[in-house]
């Protein structure tokens, strides 16, 4: 789904539309359809504190019909925005539109407001640490989704001569099994990425692990020291880089000083699909023991089913989601849709 927004504009031509969308700081891009023939593609995002989503999209196009009679004109200009588009999205599509109509004239239609009339710009209940850290659990939510959906079954024959317990040996020579252990260094390196990710963002934000960062007497790399001056790294990310999020230690000893958050304690009171207890805490542990045997030791298992890596997979997200929780329910953080949409309503 998506907000669309059409102008036409009473006289404007095709560089004077372009060099306004390039004044507001859109810059061209490429679309799947270039329609109509003559049309030019832009797209404008907004990273700074986490502000865009999906950011907001403009085509200027040739006029070739006009189905909510809007008025003739020579070049139209569409703008769309995609309903998991941020709040700031939203009301930058709105005020592109308000832009330009000052200064062209003519008529819009937004799909959703109707004629001559913009979208509703609902209140901005994430904070910037919020929104960082939406993005990065939409990520790898999706990542770890996709995953499991994508998981080829086992060899069918192979399967039914599991179920015989005088010839199981023989299914361990499935050649899916091989990518079921592979898979599992994947769903680690998605719980290191989003520890890592989130780490970052929220000592960049908090006033405490600001705090701490100004008593610290560490030395930095001098490749650092040249990046800091140069603007590409920031002080946050050195931070970030002293740790391993491979390690379960580690992404304790992180959290706890920096940011006073117990992650163990959190993965031991977690749960499983069925709702009961089940010490996350323990099972990254595992994760990661078992991608340490299968990336530094070269080692295989092939007793490893489908149903052991889906479980894999969604144990992953399950840590994530025990993290998360926690977060919205003792750091006042306002992370997932269904969280933001409550308190809405």
């Amino acid at each position: 789904m998506s907000v669309d927004s059409t102008l036409h504009p009473k006289q404007a031509s095709k560089k004077q539309l372009t060099d306004f969308l390039r004044a507001l700081g859109y810059t061209p891009t490429k679309h799947l359809w270039n329609w109509p023939k003559g049309s030019v593609h832009f797209h404008w995002f907004n990273a700074t504190d986490y502000l865009s989503f999906d950011g907001v999209e403009a085509t200027v196009y040739p006029c070739t019909d006009d189905p909510h009679n809007l008025g003739p004109c020579e070049w139209a200009l569409y703008t769309r925005t995609r309903s998991s588009g941020s709040r700031a999205d939203k009301v930058f599509q709105n005020e592109t539109i308000r832009r330009a109509r000052a200064l062209f004239g003519g008529n819009f239609y937004n799909d959703w407001g109707g004629r001559n009339r913009y979208s509703a710009e609902r209140a901005e209940l994430r904070d910037a640490a919020s929104r960082g850290l939406y993005q990065a659990y939409e990520v790898v939510s999706q990542h770890l989704s996709a995953t499991i959906f994508a998981l080829p079954p086992e060899l069918e024959t192979m399967a039914r001569i599991s179920e015989d317990a005088s010839l199981a040996t023989l299914a361990r020579a499935d050649p899916t099994r091989i990518l079921y252990n592979a898979l599992v260094p994947f769903a680690v390196a998605s719980l290191e990425g989003f520890f890592s990710k989130a780490f970052y963002i929220l000592i960049r934000y908090s006033d405490r692990a600001q705090a701490h960062l100004r008593t610290q007497e560490r030395k930095i790399e001098f490749q650092d020291a040249v990046a800091l001056a140069k603007g590409t790294k920031t002080v946050e990310e050195i931070v970030t880089s002293w740790y391993s999020f491979q390690n379960v230690s580690s992404i304790q000893k992180a959290y706890s000083e920096w940011l006073g958050i117990d992650l163990r304690k959190i993965l031991r009171s977690g749960k499983n699909r069925k709702g009961k207890a089940k010490d996350l805490d323990a099972t990254l542990a595992n994760m990661i023991a078992f991608r340490h045997r299968v990336i530094h030791e070269l080692e295989l298992d092939f007793d490893f089913r489908h149903a052991d890596i889906s479980d894999t997979m969604r144990d992953a997200q399950r840590i994530i989601e025990a993290f998360v929780v926690h977060l919205e329910e003792h750091h006042g953080k306002i992370i997932r849709d269904e969280t933001a949409m409550a308190l809405e309503g």
